[in-house]
């Protein structure tokens, strides 16, 4: 990366602790796995590894990972494995993938679902030692969210992709934090959130790729924030306040000191302490699936924020 690193503010780096779920492999970068591999492995020995999650893969591609030489890492790499349509059968190549394998280890799946009866069908046969994140549509998220806190899940909110129409409205991702604040879920994210703040920005990689309105991930995990805080303090969850949050595109809003955060975009400041960003952060808001690592990062360098 060419900005200069320097140590990160407290709060900023507990925000960002693990944020960010490796998926080169996925649109719009759509790298190849040897690319990839290389990436993750460097990445692990960048001086910003503390931001970097888990390396995301199909399952289908678990044989492919395996062909592909890696550095010696002084502990097991973690992946996510994106389970198809073939439930039980992916789910069975991760159980052989896990007992068999050093050096890495699958430690969550993730896969779509509609039903509720799709969710147990996952649960049942999720390997021992997994976590599931169950990919829902967020109009859906009021009727599916009690079964997957019911089969003990987590739920996964898709935030982008490469066409307009792949963007959910601001209002569908404040009913899904808000359900899923209420329900008592975590959730990851997934795709679109390559930049820190709402804006407009090419959707693609390609030369002259259109633009679009593309969310923040600092949006999206402040909103996150004020929302599980407030079920928190026994509170109704402030609805306006979190679109406001989420539709900010403003620099000058967001603060980061050695005590918390603060975001002034609103009719009145919200302050999040450091203690309770990384409760957040370990028990709601979890990660988000980007196909870079180093843009969003790049980011928030250019933002003056690390």
């Amino acid at each position: 990366m060419s900005a200069p690193v320097r140590s990160p503010i407290a709060s900023l780096q507990v925000f960002l602790a693990g944020l960010i779920d490796y998926a080169g492999l996925f649109p719009p970068a759509s790298l190849d796995m040897l690319k990839c591999v290389g990436n993750y492995s460097h990445y692990l020995d960048s001086p910003e590894r503390w931001a970097l999650g888990r390396f995301v893969l199909p399952v289908a591609r678990l044989d492919e990972f395996l062909g592909v030489p890696k550095k010696a890492a002084t502990e097991p790499w973690k992946l996510s494995g994106i389970v198809s349509a073939n439930v039980v059968d992916d789910m069975s190549a991760v159980d052989e993938f896990n007992r068999k394998v050093p050096g890495a280890v699958v430690d969550t799946v993730e896969l779509r679902v509609g039903t509720a009866d799709e969710i147990d069908l996952a649960i049942r046969h999720l390997p021992a030692n997994a976590d599931a994140f169950f990919e829902i549509a967020s109009e859906q998220a009021a009727e599916l969210l009690p079964a997957v806190r019911r089969f003990g899940g987590r739920a996964k909110l898709r935030t982008g992709g490469v066409a307009e129409d792949a963007f959910p409205a601001l209002e569908r991702i404040v009913e899904f934090i808000t359900e899923c604040a209420e329900v008592g879920v975590a959730f990851k994210a997934t795709a679109g959130l390559h930049h820190p703040l709402r804006c407009v920005r090419p959707l693609t990689y390609e030369a002259g790729a259109k633009n679009g309105i593309m969310h923040g991930f600092l949006n999206l995990f402040a909103a996150a924030g004020i929302a599980w805080s407030a079920v928190r303090a026994g509170e109704k969850i402030p609805k306006d306040v979190l679109a406001a949050c989420l539709a900010d595109e403003d620099r000058a809003n967001w603060h980061f000191n050695e005590n918390g955060m603060t975001w002034n975009g609103g009719d009145e400041p919200v302050r999040l302490g450091v203690d309770s960003l990384a409760a957040m952060r370990a028990e709601f808001a979890l990660s988000f699936g980007s196909c870079s690592f180093e843009e969003p990062l790049t980011d928030l360098h250019e933002l003056d924020l690390l």
